[in-house]
Protein backbone atom coordinates (compact mmCIF):
# COMPACT_ATOMS: atom_id res chain seq x y z
CA UNK A 1 0.00 0.00 0.00
CA UNK A 2 1.51 3.09 -1.01
CA UNK A 3 2.44 6.00 2.11
CA UNK A 4 -0.47 7.31 3.61
CA UNK A 5 0.55 9.97 5.12
CA UNK A 6 -2.37 12.50 5.67
CA UNK A 7 -6.34 11.86 6.24
CA UNK A 8 -6.39 13.54 2.70
CA UNK A 9 -4.13 10.54 1.31
CA UNK A 10 -5.88 7.71 3.11
CA UNK A 11 -9.67 9.77 1.96
CA UNK A 12 -8.39 9.13 -1.62
CA UNK A 13 -7.14 5.71 -0.96
CA UNK A 14 -10.53 4.43 0.12
CA UNK A 15 -12.38 6.30 -2.31
CA UNK A 16 -10.15 4.45 -5.23
CA UNK A 17 -10.75 1.17 -3.76
CA UNK A 18 -14.58 1.60 -2.15
CA UNK A 19 -15.87 4.33 -4.48
CA UNK A 20 -18.59 1.82 -6.02
CA UNK A 21 -19.40 1.11 -2.73
CA UNK A 22 -19.49 3.46 -0.71
CA UNK A 23 -23.17 4.96 0.22
CA UNK A 24 -25.06 7.97 -1.66
CA UNK A 25 -27.45 9.94 -0.84
CA UNK A 26 -29.16 11.81 -4.66
CA UNK A 27 -32.01 13.88 -2.53
CA UNK A 28 -29.04 15.82 -0.43
CA UNK A 29 -26.48 17.61 -1.75
CA UNK A 30 -23.93 17.03 1.22
CA UNK A 31 -25.11 13.48 1.29
CA UNK A 32 -21.91 12.68 -1.61
CA UNK A 33 -19.46 9.85 -1.72
CA UNK A 34 -16.68 11.89 -0.67
CA UNK A 35 -18.42 13.25 2.78
CA UNK A 36 -19.70 9.52 3.67
CA UNK A 37 -16.13 8.58 2.88
CA UNK A 38 -14.84 10.93 5.35
CA UNK A 39 -17.16 10.07 7.92
CA UNK A 40 -15.75 6.37 7.61
CA UNK A 41 -11.82 7.44 7.87
CA UNK A 42 -12.74 9.21 10.89
CA UNK A 43 -14.45 7.08 12.35
CA UNK A 44 -11.51 4.53 11.35
CA UNK A 45 -8.94 6.68 13.26
CA UNK A 46 -11.03 6.96 16.20
CA UNK A 47 -11.21 3.33 16.43
CA UNK A 48 -7.24 2.44 15.98
CA UNK A 49 -6.50 5.32 18.82
CA UNK A 50 -9.03 3.82 21.44
CA UNK A 51 -8.17 0.35 20.79
CA UNK A 52 -6.13 0.02 23.36
CA UNK A 53 -3.52 2.26 26.05
CA UNK A 54 -1.23 3.00 22.56
CA UNK A 55 1.92 5.00 23.63
CA UNK A 56 1.36 7.56 20.88
CA UNK A 57 -1.99 7.95 21.46
CA UNK A 58 -1.46 9.02 25.45
CA UNK A 59 -2.52 12.44 26.55
CA UNK A 60 0.74 14.29 26.76
CA UNK A 61 1.61 15.50 29.28
CA UNK A 62 -1.33 13.51 31.49
CA UNK A 63 -3.92 15.86 32.39
CA UNK A 64 -3.91 17.53 36.31
CA UNK A 65 -7.40 18.80 37.96
CA UNK A 66 -7.72 19.69 41.82
CA UNK A 67 -10.70 17.99 43.61
CA UNK A 68 -13.27 20.59 45.54
CA UNK A 69 -12.70 21.17 49.49
CA UNK A 70 -16.34 20.48 51.66
CA UNK A 71 -17.63 23.29 53.67
CA UNK A 72 -18.70 22.52 56.79
CA UNK A 73 -21.86 25.10 57.46
CA UNK A 74 -24.85 25.35 59.87
CA UNK A 75 -28.21 25.26 58.79
CA UNK A 76 -30.58 27.86 60.41
CA UNK A 77 -33.85 26.49 58.63
CA UNK A 78 -35.06 25.15 55.45
CA UNK A 79 -38.69 25.49 53.77
CA UNK A 80 -39.13 24.03 50.39
CA UNK A 81 -36.25 24.47 47.96
CA UNK A 82 -34.54 27.24 50.22
CA UNK A 83 -31.93 26.70 52.44
CA UNK A 84 -30.74 29.51 54.66
CA UNK A 85 -27.14 28.79 56.45
CA UNK A 86 -26.13 30.67 59.55
CA UNK A 87 -23.80 32.12 57.69
CA UNK A 88 -22.73 33.59 54.20
CA UNK A 89 -20.53 31.66 51.72
CA UNK A 90 -18.07 33.86 50.05
CA UNK A 91 -18.08 32.44 46.49
CA UNK A 92 -21.05 30.52 44.44
CA UNK A 93 -21.83 27.58 45.46
CA UNK A 94 -24.01 26.40 42.49
CA UNK A 95 -23.73 22.82 40.92
CA UNK A 96 -22.56 21.22 44.34
CA UNK A 97 -24.29 18.97 46.84
CA UNK A 98 -25.58 19.69 50.47
CA UNK A 99 -26.83 17.77 52.74
CA UNK A 100 -27.71 17.52 56.57
CA UNK A 101 -25.28 15.39 57.84
CA UNK A 102 -27.84 14.04 60.57
CA UNK A 103 -30.09 12.85 57.71
CA UNK A 104 -27.30 12.25 55.15
CA UNK A 105 -29.60 12.91 52.11
CA UNK A 106 -27.23 15.06 49.39
CA UNK A 107 -29.07 17.23 47.35
CA UNK A 108 -28.16 19.26 44.26
CA UNK A 109 -27.66 23.06 44.58
CA UNK A 110 -29.72 24.71 41.93
CA UNK A 111 -28.11 28.20 42.97
CA UNK A 112 -26.37 30.44 45.25
CA UNK A 113 -25.18 34.11 45.25
CA UNK A 114 -22.04 34.73 46.25
CA UNK A 115 -21.57 35.91 49.50
CA UNK A 116 -24.76 35.21 50.69
CA UNK A 117 -26.52 32.35 52.95
CA UNK A 118 -29.10 31.16 51.11
CA UNK A 119 -29.33 28.23 48.62
CA UNK A 120 -31.82 27.24 46.24
CA UNK A 121 -32.14 23.57 45.59
CA UNK A 122 -33.09 21.57 42.40
CA UNK A 123 -35.50 19.81 44.36
CA UNK A 124 -37.53 20.35 47.97
CA UNK A 125 -35.37 19.07 50.25
CA UNK A 126 -36.80 15.39 51.31
CA UNK A 127 -34.99 14.75 54.72
CA UNK A 128 -36.17 14.99 58.61
CA UNK A 129 -34.21 17.47 59.73
CA UNK A 130 -34.04 21.26 59.01
CA UNK A 131 -32.01 22.76 61.07
CA UNK A 132 -28.26 21.65 62.47
CA UNK A 133 -24.62 20.50 60.98
CA UNK A 134 -25.03 20.61 57.27
CA UNK A 135 -22.14 19.93 54.43
CA UNK A 136 -21.40 21.32 51.23
CA UNK A 137 -19.38 19.16 48.91
CA UNK A 138 -18.54 17.97 45.10
CA UNK A 139 -18.01 14.42 44.14
CA UNK A 140 -18.70 14.77 40.59
CA UNK A 141 -15.70 16.60 39.11
CA UNK A 142 -14.64 17.75 35.45
CA UNK A 143 -11.26 16.19 34.47
CA UNK A 144 -11.13 17.03 30.80
CA UNK A 145 -12.61 17.63 27.58
CA UNK A 146 -10.70 15.25 25.10
CA UNK A 147 -10.45 11.87 26.94
CA UNK A 148 -11.19 9.16 23.99
CA UNK A 149 -10.31 6.32 26.25
CA UNK A 150 -8.00 4.33 28.56
CA UNK A 151 -8.00 6.50 31.99
CA UNK A 152 -6.05 6.27 34.90
CA UNK A 153 -6.08 8.69 37.28
CA UNK A 154 -3.83 8.97 40.71
CA UNK A 155 -3.35 11.07 43.44
CA UNK A 156 -0.19 13.50 42.85
CA UNK A 157 0.81 13.33 46.37
CA UNK A 158 0.66 10.19 47.48
CA UNK A 159 0.68 8.63 44.81
CA UNK A 160 -2.51 6.43 45.31
CA UNK A 161 -4.03 4.91 42.16
CA UNK A 162 -7.78 5.46 41.87
CA UNK A 163 -10.10 2.38 41.57
CA UNK A 164 -11.66 2.92 38.06
CA UNK A 165 -14.55 1.03 38.06
CA UNK A 166 -18.75 0.88 36.53
CA UNK A 167 -21.35 3.52 37.57
CA UNK A 168 -23.46 0.88 38.83
CA UNK A 169 -20.51 -0.84 40.55
CA UNK A 170 -19.82 2.56 42.20
CA UNK A 171 -23.84 2.98 43.18
CA UNK A 172 -23.89 -0.38 45.24
CA UNK A 173 -20.49 0.51 46.73
CA UNK A 174 -21.50 3.82 47.83
CA UNK A 175 -25.29 4.66 47.48
CA UNK A 176 -25.70 8.26 48.71
CA UNK A 177 -21.77 8.61 48.75
CA UNK A 178 -22.13 10.88 51.69
CA UNK A 179 -18.88 10.26 53.51
CA UNK A 180 -15.49 11.91 52.67
CA UNK A 181 -11.97 11.29 53.26
CA UNK A 182 -8.73 13.57 52.87
CA UNK A 183 -6.75 10.84 52.10
CA UNK A 184 -7.18 6.86 51.62
CA UNK A 185 -8.31 4.59 48.67
CA UNK A 186 -10.91 6.24 46.08
CA UNK A 187 -13.38 4.59 43.72
CA UNK A 188 -14.21 6.80 40.61
CA UNK A 189 -16.88 6.27 37.81
CA UNK A 190 -16.86 8.39 34.76
CA UNK A 191 -20.47 9.38 34.23
CA UNK A 192 -19.70 10.73 30.84
CA UNK A 193 -16.31 11.29 28.91
CA UNK A 194 -15.29 14.27 31.29
CA UNK A 195 -17.11 13.76 34.30
CA UNK A 196 -15.61 11.66 36.89
CA UNK A 197 -17.63 10.64 40.14
CA UNK A 198 -15.32 9.73 43.36
CA UNK A 199 -16.04 7.92 46.28
CA UNK A 200 -15.32 9.28 49.19
CA UNK A 201 -15.26 13.09 48.27
CA UNK A 202 -12.31 14.76 49.45
CA UNK A 203 -12.51 16.69 52.33
CA UNK A 204 -10.19 19.31 51.03
CA UNK A 205 -8.64 20.22 47.87
CA UNK A 206 -6.61 17.44 46.43
CA UNK A 207 -4.38 17.55 43.66
CA UNK A 208 -5.25 14.17 40.53
CA UNK A 209 -3.64 13.11 37.35
CA UNK A 210 -5.23 11.96 35.39
CA UNK A 211 -3.73 10.16 31.22
CA UNK A 212 -5.35 8.72 29.06
CA UNK A 213 -6.28 8.44 25.23
CA UNK A 214 -6.63 11.64 23.29
CA UNK A 215 -9.80 12.09 20.94
CA UNK A 216 -8.25 13.71 18.44
CA UNK A 217 -9.72 16.43 16.21
CA UNK A 218 -11.49 15.13 13.54
CA UNK A 219 -9.21 14.92 10.28
CA UNK A 220 -9.74 18.21 7.84
CA UNK A 221 -8.90 16.25 4.80
CA UNK A 222 -7.25 19.37 3.34
CA UNK A 223 -3.24 18.12 3.94
CA UNK A 224 -2.53 20.64 6.45
CA UNK A 225 -0.13 19.27 8.66
CA UNK A 226 -1.52 20.02 11.64
CA UNK A 227 -4.85 19.35 11.06
CA UNK A 228 -5.12 16.61 8.80
CA UNK A 229 -1.96 14.39 10.43
CA UNK A 230 -3.24 10.92 12.21
CA UNK A 231 -2.02 9.82 15.62
CA UNK A 232 -1.28 6.99 14.03
CA UNK A 233 2.64 6.29 13.68
CA UNK A 234 3.10 6.77 9.58
CA UNK A 235 4.18 3.16 9.24
CA UNK A 236 0.79 1.83 10.66
CA UNK A 237 -1.34 4.37 9.00
CA UNK A 238 -2.50 2.01 6.41
CA UNK A 239 -4.62 0.89 9.16
CA UNK A 240 -7.02 3.07 8.86
CA UNK A 241 -7.80 3.09 5.60
CA UNK A 242 -8.01 -0.74 5.98
CA UNK A 243 -10.45 -0.39 9.24
CA UNK A 244 -12.81 2.41 7.12
CA UNK A 245 -13.01 0.08 3.66
CA UNK A 246 -13.74 -2.92 6.11
CA UNK A 247 -16.52 -1.02 7.36
CA UNK A 248 -18.11 -0.06 4.37
CA UNK A 249 -17.94 -3.51 3.07
CA UNK A 250 -19.97 -4.66 5.71
CA UNK A 251 -22.39 -1.86 6.07
CA UNK A 252 -23.07 -2.56 1.94
CA UNK A 253 -22.94 -6.66 2.78
CA UNK A 254 -19.99 -7.01 0.71
CA UNK A 255 -18.58 -9.52 3.04
CA UNK A 256 -15.80 -10.86 0.79
CA UNK A 257 -14.37 -6.99 0.24
CA UNK A 258 -14.91 -7.13 4.21
CA UNK A 259 -13.02 -10.10 5.21
CA UNK A 260 -10.16 -9.32 3.28
CA UNK A 261 -9.96 -6.07 4.77
CA UNK A 262 -10.34 -7.39 8.16
CA UNK A 263 -7.68 -9.68 7.81
CA UNK A 264 -5.78 -6.55 6.46
CA UNK A 265 -6.46 -4.72 9.55
CA UNK A 266 -5.42 -8.34 11.61
CA UNK A 267 -2.07 -7.95 10.31
CA UNK A 268 -1.30 -4.71 11.00
CA UNK A 269 -2.64 -4.23 14.44
CA UNK A 270 -0.46 -7.43 15.43
CA UNK A 271 2.79 -5.32 14.25
CA UNK A 272 1.84 -2.41 15.84
CA UNK A 273 1.47 -4.47 18.92
CA UNK A 274 4.61 -6.22 18.52
CA UNK A 275 6.24 -2.72 18.46
CA UNK A 276 4.31 -1.84 22.41
CA UNK A 277 5.54 -4.39 23.66
CA UNK A 278 9.20 -3.69 22.41
CA UNK A 279 8.61 -0.74 24.95
CA UNK A 280 7.91 -3.16 28.32
CA UNK A 281 10.40 -5.57 29.51
CA UNK A 282 8.30 -9.19 29.90
CA UNK A 283 7.92 -9.53 33.74
CA UNK A 284 5.18 -11.21 36.48
CA UNK A 285 3.53 -8.09 37.69
CA UNK A 286 1.59 -8.46 40.79
CA UNK A 287 -0.74 -5.59 41.87
CA UNK A 288 0.30 -4.28 45.07
CA UNK A 289 -1.38 -5.83 48.12
CA UNK A 290 -1.80 -8.73 46.08
CA UNK A 291 0.04 -12.27 46.12
CA UNK A 292 0.83 -15.27 43.81
CA UNK A 293 2.01 -18.88 45.42
CA UNK A 294 3.39 -21.66 43.91
CA UNK A 295 1.53 -24.16 45.57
Amino acid sequence: MADLDTGQDILRHLLRRCGDILPTATDDAAGDRQLDAKLYVNEAHWWVCGLRDWRWARKTPPAQFVSIAQDLVTVSSIAGTTVTLSASLAASRAGRKFMVDSDGIPHRVLAHTAATAVLTLATAYTGDTTSGAGTIFQDELTVATDILGWPGVKEVRTGGRMRLISEQELDELRPANVHGVTRGIRYGAFLTDSVLRIAPWTTEARLFECAYNVRAAALTFDAAAATDTPLVPQQFRSLIAWRAEEKVAHDKQDYDRAKRASEEVQEVLTAMQGVELSFKQPRLYIPRGQRISGR
